[in-house]
């Protein structure tokens, strides 16, 4: 006997839904799938590890890309700064105007 999981009602042989509140069957599931729930589990699994893999190759081109990124800043950096002519302050090689004055850097 096998009986509804939303409403209880004993549910005839076969059925797909319940009669009384239209919940879909277990068996109802397996056929509109077309397999088992071992079948959806074993898919679900697969799914996991193929996801697992991506995840796993995103992880290593983004550390790749922030290894880039971290050596080209240091060599943007590593210009010779710019003395601003108004206050002495040194700025960055490839500045035009001063970071703490604001005056055009030649």
């Amino acid at each position: 006997m096998v009986f509804c999981s939303s409403c209880g009602k004993e549910l005839p042989d076969g059925a797909y839904f319940c009669p009384e509140c239209g919940v879909g069957t277990r068996i109802g599931a397996e056929a509109k799938m077309g397999g088992s729930w071992e079948e959806v589990r074993e898919a679900f699994g697969r799914m996991g590890e193929e996801l697992e893999k991506a995840f796993e190759t995103a992880g290593r081109e983004i550390e790749k890309a922030f290894k880039t990124a971290r050596k080209e800043i240091r060599e943007a950096t590593k210009k010779e700064s710019v003395v601003c002519p108004d206050c002495g302050e040194k700025n960055l090689g490839d500045a035009k105007f001063c970071y703490k004055c604001g005056k055009k850097l030649d």
